[in-house]
């Protein structure tokens, strides 16, 4: 008689393999001493004993209960008569599948295992192996090739604290789950957690609540919205969206709203502004550094009044010089008065801190964190995330080298979304190409199919998503993303900080469920002046 095969380490005998296993998905009988303790999500593997030194790994999903006369096709009387059922003579059994991660090779053996770790299953388990729920799998860590291992919770129903690999965060970082489910809560444990790995961030707190209080608690640099210069180019096209033309008309206005940022920020006027609008009656003196698409300035003193009025003032002067009918100069000052926030323009000579130093400082190591809630308006937020976004692109210009910097991005359905503008174009940029720069992405949302545009979504390496909105969420995830066999039903169980971490930087790379760690905020921090 062969012997039997060893328990692996932590593990529980819970059943037996059936006939029609394969290598990705394990039918199980489960013992019937040992059937209420299994658990969707729960760790096992599988011992073969024609696989020596080998192991299944694998999760448990889709447990039934079953009962050879109490059949859903059959009627019997005791659906009339229930008190006639004796519970002693119910034979109720458990089915359920295991969803195959992979192999564990415990040690290098041929044939079935050519080095140690964990390596991609091949292999579809004999009938009758033996299945091991797992109670402790802190073992699986020494079996993963992890070069920078990032905790930020533990395996739910194991209390094993996966590894998860931070060499792969360049590939961005998408969070997802309904109102309430902790995302903030898991966004700023990541942040944390990177930050000690060595990673910088510039955080975007859009209410001003979630992340700033932490922050000045944990040490970091926080800045207020309203003190951070928007980019010219940025800002005209934010006063164009906001106004709504088109054609030529749009061209005049961003133009003039151009050049009037120009001589509000006092940098050195182009010849093009002075020829359409005249010299500035007062701006200040160019000096060297800071801003070099425009003029190579970087005057922290601001030039010229940034009301609403000079810009109408130089707007009419364009126009003339344009030779623009009368009719169409009145509407453009009439929308522009009704459809324009006043405090677009007055906040502009405010705005004294220039994104580039806001990123070099988060380059140098360390986390800022941007509160957004002064902002009035989600068009001039958008400018603010555009802006700081073109202003590392112009830092891995300038270095030509891996910049090791990432924008975080709370509520990113107001800025990744396919009608966002600037921000959303500017995500979208750094989601395609920043990994090759070490320029990543970190968004945050409720919704994913509808609320973020494709090409930021569908360059997410890992996602980390709890209880969804919609039903097409998940689908849509699972169009980039290998989920395997996860369906609704199992996210509608999830409870407050759990989340399913899938993607690159789980070693296991399909999805797990991690319970997320309480974030330390330590007693009497103090965050840096701004």
């Amino acid at each position: 008689m062969a012997a039997s095969p060893q328990a692996p380490p932590g593990g529980v005998e819970v059943g037996v393999v059936l006939s029609g296993a394969s290598a990705s998905l394990v039918p199980v009988m489960l013992r019937r001493d040992r059937e209420l303790e299994v658990r969707e999500e729960d760790l096992a593997v599988v011992v073969d004993p024609r696989l020596e030194g080998y192991l299944i790994l694998g999760v448990f999903r889709w447990i039934t209960r079953h009962e050879p006369f109490l059949r859903r096709y059959t009627h019997n009387i005791y659906a009339e008569k229930p008190e006639a059922l004796d519970h002693d003579m119910v034979m109720p059994f458990s089915n359920a599948y295991l969803e195959v991660y992979g192999g564990v090779c415990l040690e290098p053996r041929e044939p079935h295992c050519e080095r140690g770790g964990l390596v991609a299953n091949v292999y579809a388990p004999t009938p009758g192996s033996r299945v091991y729920r797992l109670r402790d799998a802190g073992w699986l860590s020494g079996f993963l090739t992890v070069g920078e291992p990032l905790h930020v919770g533990v395996h739910k129903y194991t209390g094993w604290r996966v590894p998860l690999d931070a060499a792969w965060t360049p590939y961005h970082i998408g969070v997802f789950g309904a109102t309430g489910t902790g995302k903030s809560r898991l966004v700023l444990k990541l942040v944390s957690e990177l930050a000690a790995k060595g990673f910088s961030a510039v955080v975007f707190d859009h209410s001003g609540v979630d992340y700033a209080p932490a922050a000045r608690a944990m040490g970091w640099r926080v800045v207020r919205s309203g003190e951070l210069r928007i980019s010219p180019v940025i800002f005209a096209s934010t006063v164009a969206r906001y106004l709504g033309v088109t054609g030529y008309q749009r061209d005049l206005v961003e133009l003039v709203a151009l050049c009037h940022a120009l001589r509000v920020y006092g940098y050195r006027e182009q010849s093009e502004c002075q020829e359409l609008l005249g010299p500035a009656a007062a701006r200040g003196a160019g000096v060297s550094g800071g801003l070099h698409r425009f003029t190579g300035s970087n005057s922290s003193s601001g030039g010229a009044g940034g009301g609403l009025e000079e810009f109408l003032a130089a707007l009419s002067r364009a126009a003339a010089r344009m030779n623009m009918r009368d009719a169409t100069v009145r509407k453009l000052r009439i929308m522009a008065r009704l459809q324009v926030p006043r405090h677009v323009f007055e906040g502009l000579p405010s705005r004294r801190l220039e994104p580039r130093s806001l990123v070099e400082e988060a380059a140098s190591g360390g986390v800022v964190v941007i509160d957004m809630s002064d902002e009035q308006d989600i068009e001039v937020k958008r400018a603010i995330v555009a802006s700081v976004a073109e202003a590392v692109w112009e830092l891995v210009r300038e270095r030509g080298e891996p910049v090791n910097v990432g924008l975080v991005v709370d509520e990113a359905q107001n800025y990744a979304c396919e009608y966002c503008g600037d921000s959303g174009r500017a995500l979208e940029t750094v989601a395609r190409e920043g990994r090759k720069w070490g320029y990543w992405l970190l968004v945050a949302s409720q919704r994913v199919a509808r609320d973020i545009r494709p090409g930021v979504r569908g360059n997410l390496g890992t996602v980390f998503f709890s209880r969804l909105q919609s039903s097409g969420d998940l689908q849509e995830l699972s169009g980039y993303l290998d989920l395997g066999r996860l369906n609704e039903a199992s996210l509608a169980l999830l409870e407050r900080r759990e989340f399913y971490a899938a993607g690159l930087l789980n070693p296991l790379r399909r999805p797990l469920l991690l319970r997320v760690d309480e974030v330390t905020v330590p007693a009497g921090g103090a965050a840096r002046a701004s």
